[in-house]
């Protein structure tokens, strides 16, 4: 064998355990991304479930609550803008009833 034929030979069996070691190293990050997905989507899936949960069980509360307030007799509903504005006045016994 020639000297360039050699230099040929090595440089190509160095290329291809550059290229090895390149495809191991991929599939290793590769397996540990699926596997850090794999649990933060269980994960994910778990809290938007809660919340979902929780958003049906506001729905019915408020449901209940706008029912209870229907049924009063005497009160006025007040929108919260409005009422965040609304001042009680300091009496002697404490703050007036309106």
């Amino acid at each position: 064998m020639s000297k360039h034929h050699t230099k040929k030979r090595i440089k190509n069996k160095h290329q291809h355990h550059e290229d090895m070691l390149r495809q191991k190293i991929e599939e290793e990050v590769f397996t540990k991304k699926q596997q850090w997905m794999a649990k933060y989507q269980k994960r994910i899936d778990y809290l938007i479930g809660g919340n979902n949960e929780l958003a049906s069980m506001l729905k019915i509360a408020e449901a209940k609550v706008c029912e209870l307030e229907k049924n009063r007799e005497g009160y006025v509903s007040i929108p919260n803008a409005t009422a965040d504005c609304i001042l009680l006045e300091n009496t002697e016994e404490g703050f007036e009833n309106f």
